[in-house]
């Protein structure tokens, strides 16, 4: 059986978390600017801080090139949260326009 190395696990965490990160942003918007509602959301989407973390460890372990090639897995994530979380459509287009920033 085939297991990811402890690199690339880290790689795709970071991705993962920054992700995450995206969801709160969108959420936040539909809330009041400055209601308590908003700024805890908006408070969630320092996870940014935490991907800044974890991406400091992929620079050690990747070079930046290698790395930012695997940044399409991004697009997948942010895919998969707006049908999940928001009952959004993933639509051809969208999946080309992906493409093309890949």
């Amino acid at each position: 059986m085939y297991l990811p190395s402890r690199r690339f696990l880290l790689l795709q965490t970071g991705y993962f978390v920054f992700s995450l990160s995206r969801i709160f942003l969108k959420s936040s918007a539909s809330y009041p600017v400055l209601s308590s509602v908003f700024i805890r959301r908006y408070g969630e989407s320092l996870l940014c801080v935490f991907f800044a973390l974890l991406w400091q460890q992929v620079m050690r372990e990747y070079e930046l090139i290698t790395a930012y090639a695997w940044r399409w897995v991004l697009f997948l994530w942010t895919f998969l949260w707006a049908v999940l979380f928001f009952g959004e459509s993933v639509k051809l287009n969208n999946a080309i326009g992906a493409a093309f920033f890949w």
